[in-house]
């Protein structure tokens, strides 16, 4: 039912892609260094195809608490289901210069994105017309030093420049520069990340590791009906102590950083400060989050893992961050932090691990004043820690419009493991409170909303084939109820059931 619902040529594309790659993939299955399949085009230079892809069926009760979601029609729907679905084949390049001269790499990908039903729960809708989009994900070309310093390890200097992803720690800065939904259809899957003019330098050696980058969203208002990312130029800085909790591989990828400490800089050289969504502080009122960002400036330190090397079952994460920008007309005095104790019961027949999260991101009280003290979530998603990292609440994050700023957020997580490696059940708790009600007209009080999240994630039989299905239910509080408006239509529980069905190849 759901590829039904997909334009044809897509599905057409993502099956036949999909039935290809499980074919062929025995027959290379030596040749395999991390995931997809690799041919040889000569001694020295070798060609790699990978591929994702993903479907999804929603169905939301009680949208907008009661109110609905409307569509560019006007037409009104408080219960809508629709799906998503997207496919990125991706090719890599590798060229060995020899070993004493690294080797280059090339990256392309394309993503094909579709949203068919009633469109998506927001209000107004943003994809009730079914959007479908083709478009260029990744064009990246780079340099790695391979053995060219052995001591220091392999690959230990990596320089590449175009349209690629970065994510610096757990995402809570950076992690997602291509805004998704409206015309680039699939807004839950989000399978856009790249940013533009993207320079990266990475060092990876150990213990200490490092990131030199430049990034650029990519924006294009008129496809996003005026409503993208404010365009931001950026340079940055990032450097992180760590241990590996498999071999050295904590040089290369944040999932295997058995404990680390890390420090982060960001300085905006150049963003939009004009358009009708008025990214102005002079302009409009302060309180759009992507506001101020000319001449911003970010740090950050952090901290994640078992720190306690004796006490391997418990970890603990954190991050502090301060946006400044001193500029006259849009100065800026805000800040973020978040603290995440987390235990892992293995004496239970199921391990089981539990966590406690605390993330304040502040508000503006009067953002009528020439000060925005209101956080910039800046370019934030998901996060490789896996579901609630910071996309906080399958109905708060996706649907409800409000995001990471103004926000003090109570997190519990549950999480235990039936089957090692193939089955893990999960209930997230959450309160969401506003920092600053003041922030928003007519709002005075702090409770936005309570949810519920029931979730598990089964890795098939099938190599790279998931199943994620979640239920979700949203309870709103007073303060969201006057945000808004209507407090007669908007006391309902706002219920959201889904199943992404995902496929890495």
């Amino acid at each position: 039912m759901l590829i039904a619902m997909l334009p044809r040529a897509l599905t057409a594309v993502t099956v036949g892609l999909l039935l290809w790659a499980v074919a062929v993939r025995p027959a290379f299955a030596e040749e395999e260094e991390a995931r997809g399949v690799t041919y040889s085009l000569g001694a020295n230079l070798h060609l790699t195809f990978t591929l994702d892809a993903a479907l999804a069926g929603f169905s939301a009760t009680n949208t907008s608490f009661g109110i609905g979601s409307s569509t560019p029609e006007g037409v009104r729907k408080g219960t809508r289901r629709w799906s998503e679905g997207f496919v990125k084949p991706q090719l890599g390049l590798e060229y060995n210069l020899g070993d004493e001269e690294g080797f280059l790499y090339g990256k392309f990908s394309v993503i094909g994105a579709a949203t068919r039903g009633d469109g998506d729960a927001l209000n107004p809708t943003g994809t009730a017309n079914g959007p479908s989009k083709l478009a260029v994900e990744d064009l990246a070309a780079g340099w790695k030093s391979g053995f060219m310093f052995e001591s220091l390890g392999d690959n230990a200097f990596d320089l590449s420049y175009g349209r690629q992803s970065f994510t610096v720690g757990d995402g809570f800065l950076i992690a997602d520069g291509t805004q998704d939904g409206l015309r680039r259809a699939a807004t839950y899957l989000g399978p856009r990340t790249a940013f533009d003019q993207a320079g990266i330098f990475r060092i990876n050696t150990a213990p200490v590791r490092a990131d030199l980058f430049h990034l650029r969203p990519v924006v294009k208002q008129g496809l996003m009906l005026d409503q993208d990312n404010a365009d931001t130029k950026l340079w940055g800085g990032n450097i992180e102590w760590f241990e590996s909790s498999h071999k050295d591989h904590g040089r290369l990828e944040y999932e295997t950083r058995k404990r680390y400490v890390g420090a982060t800089y960001i300085k905006v050289y150049k963003a939009d400060s004009t358009g009708s969504r008025d990214f102005s502080f002079a302009g409009g009122d302060g309180s759009n989050m992507s506001a101020n960002r000319d001449g911003l400036q970010i740090y950050s330190l952090r901290f994640g893992g078992t720190i306690v090397p004796k006490f391997e079952d418990f970890a603990l994460y954190g991050e502090f961050g301060i946006q400044r920008n001193n500029s006259t007309d849009r100065r800026v005095r805000a800040s973020a932090w978040y603290i995440q104790p987390q235990y892992t019961l293995t004496t239970l027949p199921w391990p089981t691990r539990v966590s406690y999260r605390y993330a304040h991101f502040s508000g503006d009280d009067d953002p009528t004043d020439t000060t925005d003290k209101s956080w910039d979530q800046f370019f934030t998603a998901g996060g490789p820690r896996g579901i609630g990292t910071w996309s906080q609440g399958e109905i708060y994050s996706q649907w409800t419009g409000l995001g990471n700023s103004n926000l003090n957020a109570h997190q519990i997580h549950l999480r235990t493991t039936p089957i090692e490696d193939t089955l893990d059940v999960g209930v997230v708790l959450y309160r969401f409170n506003f920092d600053k009600p003041g922030q928003i007209p007519g709002v005075t009080q702090k409770g936005i909303m309570d949810e519920i999240n029931i979730y598990a994630e089964w890795s098939t039989p099938i190599s790279g084939l998931s199943v994620m299905p979640i239920i979700g239910l949203g309870i709103p509080r007073n303060g969201l109820r006057q945000a808004l408006g209507n407090a007669d239509a908007n006391d309902r529980k706002f219920w959201l059931a889904e199943v992404v069905v995902a496929y890495k190849f």
